[in-house]
């Protein structure tokens, strides 16, 4: 056994390598205290009693709309073909399955 350490040696040289990495730092134990934290509350300015020049509180006059008819709508079917918008993806596939008959389902 001439070139090779005895196994006693080889346990004994890794126990100290692993207790030199352990501790000898000069860290302390425990971490200092965290400081308090405090967040500024904004407070609202006080309600101004006097009112402004520019602010005007009469009221404004209206002109009444006619109500905007409501249809009703009827869901797009065989027997309700509705076409889509102009110039939109479902435009083109409408017009794509009417060239290509064979092709849409």
């Amino acid at each position: 056994m001439i070139g090779r350490a005895p196994h006693h040696v080889l346990v004994l040289v890794a126990l100290l390598a692993f207790a030199a990495g352990c501790g000898g730092d000069d860290e302390p134990d425990n971490p200092p205290p965290l400081p308090d934290l405090t967040v500024p509350r904004e407070t609202a300015p006080p309600p101004s009693t006097a009112t402004s020049p520019e602010t005007d509180t009469s009221p404004t006059e209206t002109t009444p709309s006619a109500p905007v008819p409501v249809t009703p709508t009827i869901p797009d079917s065989p027997e309700n073909d509705t076409p889509p918008p102009t110039d939109t993806p479902a435009q083109r596939f409408e017009q794509f399955c009417n060239e290509n008959p064979g092709a849409c389902g």
